[in-house]
């Protein structure tokens, strides 16, 4: 599995997005998983990426909030993330170990048809 954080290097946000990343990974109960911080400095970047704001973090390609529904814009700005106590910089855990279990699904999805 390959998870792919966005956002300015330059940023705090991005290494409390990492850490939620990594207790979220710890908690799905994975061992082999590559992380990588991805740095987005302009909207440029952000559009070649497919960056959808910062902190925005892939799963297997797939946005963590948005899966198979993500919209076509990008910026390198500031992402909020739509939470059940209203908008947040920081997705919730839940929500990335969400997203990990539907990638693994995917994944078993893929391999069976194959």
């Amino acid at each position: 599995m390959r998870i792919q954080i966005y956002g300015d290097d330059r940023e705090p946000i991005l290494e409390r997005t990492r850490e939620l990343v990594d207790e979220a990974v710890a908690q799905a109960g994975l061992a082999d998983v590559e992380i990588e911080l991805i740095a987005i400095h302009n909207d440029d970047e952000a559009k070649a990426q497919r960056s959808l704001g910062a902190p925005t973090v892939r799963i297997d390609g797939f946005d963590a909030e948005y899966a198979e529904r993500e919209p076509p814009e990008t910026t390198a700005g500031a992402r909020y993330y739509s939470t059940p106590d209203g908008w947040q910089r920081l997705p919730e855990r839940g929500m990335i170990v969400f997203a990990i279990k539907e990638a693994q699904a995917r994944a078993a999805r893929r391999q069976a048809a194959s």
